[in-house]
């Protein structure tokens, strides 16, 4: 039916729901009323239109079977099993049903035996067959499903779009090595398949078996030589694998063609960022920048780029660009906040580094950066927070242990802060080192120094706005 006749039917149809028309529907018109509310994930209203149906056609099978299946979907299954014993119907739907009814009551064999029965049937549908791959999947029987799929491979007159779903469910649950045979086993059908040599390469690139995925890709070109999914996607097993400049080739190959040149350059780029030729990586951020003006991510790469060259201005002015294009990047906040931290402008440091808190609360570094920031500013309360919470998830931060006494300090506790100075003693013997990173291993070994450092510290009783520097 077309899509005018199918929504003057609706229309007809829910007028007669409100009040302000009466109808006569037939069974048919009353089926493709619930498959179009099924169709939009209505379910409730595909079963009221099917109950709604039943008044006027209480004999139609069909229609009862489509009650009990979203009655099922509705997880009402009494009222399904109800209606499914009251029905002398064994066609492939109503089989289907009861295979469903019968893994639900725990009896996978009787299941299995039922849907294995439809592959008896004179009349044996593709659709009947994905149907039930979708009950096999959704009961985790997957012995069940690939018994079924050899056996209807052997029937249907062309089986490929089923082992493609049984390869995708194979895929769902990592079973990558089983998924390869199943495309192996389609590319010997049909060796021009650019769908499954790209699923092929896809699969064998997620068992970082980049060579095959790559030899995969070159088939698959082989036959549609400017498919632009198939070239990108061997550029990125060349990056994953790290072969960079024959990642570039293949990404400036796939900036020929393809109209989204943005993303082709920002790949490029990309590479030449592992391959630390940082000049080369702006050169074509650039360009994907001119190219698409409001990504605010390639904004971000410059930065870096920039910031890795030391051009610490043009890194500022580049994340200033990331924040207006996307206030809410936390990433953009925390590292224009460090930068302003290193460069000394601590009211900027602190604005942004707490915004990106107010973004994303768990950064622990963007939490001691802020501590650092505030340190800077007198604000001793706040600082003290920062540090306590970041120790609370990593006991072992050195610097941060060390900046935590100087906030006490200076915020006039030094009781507190000689009771943290003998923490950090107390640990520096206690802890077992051999588990922490190497730099860290090696600061808590040369502790001793530095507690003497403290200590002196607050022998001295040096006033909050003297040049104690903390440690960022």
């Amino acid at each position: 039916m077309s899509a005018k006749k199918s929504n003057e039917l609706i229309e007809r149809y829910e007028q007669m729901l409100s009040g302000t028309g009466r109808c006569y529907f037939d069974s048919d018109e009353i089926d493709e009323i619930a498959e179009y509310y099924e169709s939009k994930g209505q379910l409730k209203k595909a079963l009221q239109a099917t109950e709604f149906g039943l008044n006027m056609h209480p004999d139609d099978v069909d229609l009862r079977l489509k009650q009990a299946r979203y009655l099922l979907y509705l997880d009402r299954v009494d009222e399904a099993r109800k209606i499914m014993a009251e029905l002398a119907d064994y066609s492939p739907d109503a089989t289907l049903i009861r295979a469903e009814l019968q893994f639900l009551d725990g009896h996978v064999k009787r299941a299995h035996g039922l849907l294995l029965s439809l592959l008896d049937s004179d009349d044996l549908r593709e659709d009947l067959c994905f149907e039930a791959l979708d009950i096999y999947a959704d009961y985790d029987c997957f012995d069940g499903l690939v018994e079924f799929v050899q056996k209807a491979e052997e029937l249907l007159p062309d089986s490929r779009e089923l082992l493609r779903e049984m390869a995708a469910i194979c895929e769902e649950r990592s079973e990558y090595d089983r998924a390869i045979v199943i495309y192996n086993k389609l590319i010997d059908k049909d060796p021009y398949s650019v769908t499954d040599w790209f699923s092929l390469a896809k699969v064998e690139a997620l068992l970082k078996h980049y060579d095959k995925a790559i030899e995969a890709c070159d088939f698959a070109l082989a036959v549609k030589e400017d498919d632009e999914a198939v070239l990108s996607f061997k550029g990125y097993c060349y990056y994953d694998s790290g072969q960079y400049d024959k990642a570039i080739e293949q990404f400036v190959e796939y900036a020929s063609i393809t109209k989204d040149k943005s993303v082709a350059y920002e790949l490029i780029g990309e590479c030449y960022v592992k391959m630390e030729d940082y000049n080369h990586a702006l050169t074509y951020f650039h360009k994907a920048l001119e190219a698409d003006p409001a990504n605010s991510n390639i904004c971000y790469q410059l930065a870096t780029c920039y910031y890795d060259l030391g051009k610490v201005r043009e890194a500022i002015v580049y994340l200033q660009d990331t924040i207006s294009l996307d206030e809410r990047d936390d990433e953009a906040h925390s590292f224009l906040g460090e930068i302003f931290l290193q460069v000394g402008d601590y009211e900027k440091a602190y604005r942004h580094l707490s915004r990106s808190l107010v973004l994303n609360e768990d950064d622990k570094e963007t939490l001691r950066l802020k501590g650092v920031a505030c340190l800077q500013l007198g604000y001793y309360d706040e600082a003290i927070q920062a540090f306590e919470k970041v120790l609370q998830e990593d006991m072992y931060d050195l610097q941060t242990r060390f900046n935590l006494v100087i906030a006490y300090a200076r915020n006039g506790n030094e009781s507190e802060a000689e009771h943290q100075v003998a923490i950090i003693d107390r640990m520096s013997h206690a802890a077992d080192l051999n588990e922490l990173p190497v730099e860290d291993r090696q600061q808590w070994k040369n502790v001793q120094t530095a507690i003497q450092s403290l200590k002196n510290f607050l022998l001295g009783n040096i006033a909050p706005d003297e040049n104690k520097e903390p440690l960022s």
